[in-house]
């Protein structure tokens, strides 16, 4: 006797096996299949089905249109999307639309079975009650139901866009403890990297416990099953080494097959056990918690090696020109001063730690017998020079994502009073990280010796910084520059020179 009846849908064959397999085998459902979602509709003109499970990427008709196109033949059927994890805003919208629920691939059996029952269990409770008195209220406690994994579904968007937004790991360690104990209502979280046969916790909520072994413990359980594994009462609590008074819910977090991390919640808020839907929804989160960090570490490989690629180019230009050796660094280092004082927030100072020691990257597109000229410029060599802001920021800009360093790059030789290159800005139209790398820029082009003259003294230069300041510097920055050390002044941070 089968429990019910379902239609696959699906233009992957491989994934309409699997779900034939669970369902028609392990489930005993009668089941049949779709190659797409044309194919669906005239099946679901002709058969009467329980349930409908969609892909949602299909050619000739989405999964999104079947959805539509079934409610409009038949208003109560339930669907369940099919998404990858990285498309979960497809389902959430699909979920908006009129979908009953979705289930993420790779998809564990249990889940499908259990979406599968639940649904199909729904239908029937219903069908119970559609003959007896209190059927408005059956409608009133699933209605609930739905209400409630509606507000999952919709705290679990919120969450994931949330860490989209976090490219700092150490910043998402945090974030991370924070969403799981407002997701699953949990009063103790903790996060750990496992490192060397221990987990080191890098941030919890309602224990404060750093560094723990993990053998013997279900720490040690989840890293070599790398699966999720649940410590029931009485059993010691890994964190305190005392007996557990409610479940200890642990979920490895994994990369590269290998577990780096685990997530660990207990004492629910309402004193009960995890469900199966608390469950999946827990490990959902947890994925695409592992995939940012994922995602922010290979990032942080690919930025660092830009970066060296990218300071590898100014070298060669100071490689060229023995006069400005250093000049980038000292340049950044000074400006970095200047922000400490205007108290800079940590991304502006970021922006300018790296545009700072590329902000001359340009000067390579300009011919040695123009920048080592020991003489005057012309003013055709001079127009030549000009163009190294504008040749540095076409060198960036295809890196899309470093917008406020391309400004240093390109506006650090903008004077405030407008007279200055490549576009003529003046004023506050300049930003204000340009307008600190401006003022550094010119006291160590002062101090330091040109192929045409000997460097000036810092008093020298301290000078031409007071007597240009409202014209060719912000006045506000000039004042900032005097104290910091490189200005000989007092300075709120004592970065080195």
């Amino acid at each position: 006797m089968t429990e019910g009846t379902i239609l696959i849908v699906d233009d992957d064959p491989v994934v309409r096996d699997v779900l034939l397999d669970i369902l028609s085998d392990i489930g005993s459902y009668k089941t049949d299949v779709a190659v797409d979602g044309l194919d669906a509709v005239e099946m679901l003109k002709n058969n009467d089905y329980d349930i409908v499970f969609t892909d949602l990427t299909m050619p000739r008709l989405t999964g999104m249109d079947l959805l539509r196109e079934t409610k409009r033949i038949n208003p109560t059927l339930p669907v369940v999307v099919i998404t990858g994890f990285t498309t979960i805003d497809n389902a959430i919208t699909a979920m908006k639309e009129g979908a009953r629920d979705f289930i993420t691939k790779p998809f564990k059996v249990d889940k499908v079975i259990s979406t599968a029952q639940r649904i199909i269990g729904e239908k029937k409770l219903l069908g119970k009650f559609a003959v007896k008195e209190n059927y408005e209220a059956s409608i009133g406690r699933l209605n609930a139901e739905l209400f409630k994994k509606l507000q999952e579904i919709a705290l679990l968007q919120s969450t994931s866009t949330e860490l989209d937004e976090i490219y700092d790991n150490r910043e998402i360690y945090d974030t991370i403890v924070a969403m799981a104990s407002k997701l699953l209502m949990v009063h103790e979280v903790s996060f750990g990297i496992v490192e060397n046969g221990s987990i080191k916790i890098k941030s919890a909520l309602r224990t404060t416990a750093t560094s723990l072994p993990l053998a013997g413990t279900i720490f040690e359980k989840v890293v070599s099953s790398k699966h999720y594994s649940i410590a029931s009462f009485g059993e010691v609590n890994p964190l305190s080494g005392i007996p557990l008074t409610s479940p200890f819910f642990s979920i490895p977090f994994i990369i590269h097959n290998e577990v780096f991390g685990i997530l660990s919640l207990s004492n629910k808020s309402d004193g009960t056990a995890f469900t199966e839907d608390e469950i999946y929804l827990a490990l959902t989160f947890a994925k695409k918690a592992s995939l940012r960090i994922e995602n922010n570490a290979l990032y942080e490989v690919f930025y660092n090696n830009l970066i060296n690629t990218l300071k590898a180019l100014v070298m060669s230009i100071e490689a060229r020109d023995s006069y400005t050796k250093q000049h980038s660094e000292r340049v950044t280092a000074y400006a970095l001063q200047i922000a400490d004082v205007m108290h800079l927030s940590e991304e502006d100072k970021n922006s300018i730690q790296f545009g700072g020691y590329l902000h001359d990257i340009g000067k390579i597109g300009v011919r040695d017998t123009v920048l080592l000229k020991p003489d005057m410029l012309t003013e055709e060599e001079m127009a030549e020079i000009m163009l190294h802001p504008v040749i540095g920021d076409n060198i960036i800009k295809p890196i899309r994502f470093f917008p406020k360093e391309r400004e240093l790059i390109l506006y650090h030789h903008e004077r405030f009073d407008g007279k200055g290159y490549p576009a003529g800005l003046a004023g506050e139209q300049i930003p204000l990280c340009v307008r600190i790398l401006t003022v550094a820029d010119t006291y160590d082009a002062m101090t330091s010796s040109r192929p045409y003259r000997t460097a000036r003294t810092h008093a020298f230069a301290i000078e031409e910084l007071r007597r240009c300041s409202g014209s060719q510097f912000d006045g506000q920055v000039v004042l900032a520059f005097l104290q910091t050390p490189a200005g000989r002044g007092e300075a709120h941070g004592n970065r080195a020179v």
